[in-house]
Parts: C-alpha cells; structure tokens; sequence
C-alpha cells in the first residue's frame, strides 16, 4: 500500500483528507507539524501533502526544504504536493522543489488524482 504523509495543523483537514485517501487505497498518517512528519518519515514513504501554512507561523515550505536536502528519512526525491488557500504561495513552492501545487479548496477527488499522477511518472521528483 502506498505510504502517503499528511501535514497540516487543521486535525478537521487532516482527517477528512486522511479518509479520502484511505477510501482510494492509500496507507495514510497525519501529522500536525514539521517535527512529527520528520519524525514519521521513512524510506518507504511514496509522498507528503503539505499545507504551506501552518500553526505558529512555520511554513510548511520549510518541511518541502528538509526534505529535498536530505534531512529526513524519507528519499530525498519523495514526491511532495503542497496544497495552500493562496496562490501566490505558488511560485515559491515550485522553486522550493515541489512536484505540484494545489488551491484550496481544491475537489475532494483532484488529491488523490494528483498523486496517483505524479506517482505514475515515476513516483519521485525529478531533480
């Protein structure tokens, strides 16, 4: 089963992200900031989705940062969305190394077909 992480401060978001994914076959665990995705990355993990904004002013950016650099367990190449309500988060994300951007709100079907997506071409970004 596909290991997806899921950061976003908002337990509302995360769970009823959590499901969806779940309902189309994907092994999910949620976690509220940097600290805890860290700590719950591993090899195996296939992709995060990461909110841009989160609690205490951290940017989920930085997490997208750590892990292209290496500093967490998972691959560097993981694949990562980040998902945020402002579109000017955009550009930033995408030069920070992220797979895709996603609005919110975005449909409840566009995440799971974006990472299905994403994972189809070869499941990691590209460098």
């Amino acid at each position: 089963m596909t290991q997806i992480i899921v950061v976003d401060d908002d337990n509302t978001n995360s769970s009823l992200i959590k499901m969806l994914l779940e309902l189309d076959g994907f092994s999910v665990q949620t976690c509220e900031d940097q600290a805890k995705a860290t700590a719950a990355a591993t090899p195996q993990t296939r992709a995060f989705v990461i909110d841009c904004h989160l609690a205490r002013g951290r940017s989920g950016l930085d997490l997208l940062r750590a892990i292209r650099a290496g500093e967490t367990e998972a691959q560097a190449d993981t694949a990562v969305i980040i998902t945020s309500g402002d579109y000017r988060q955009e550009d930033e994300s995408m030069a920070s190394g992220a797979d895709v951007f996603l609005l919110k709100p975005y449909p409840p079907d566009a995440l799971s077909a974006t990472i299905n997506d994403v994972l189809a071409k070869g499941g990691t970004h590209e460098q």
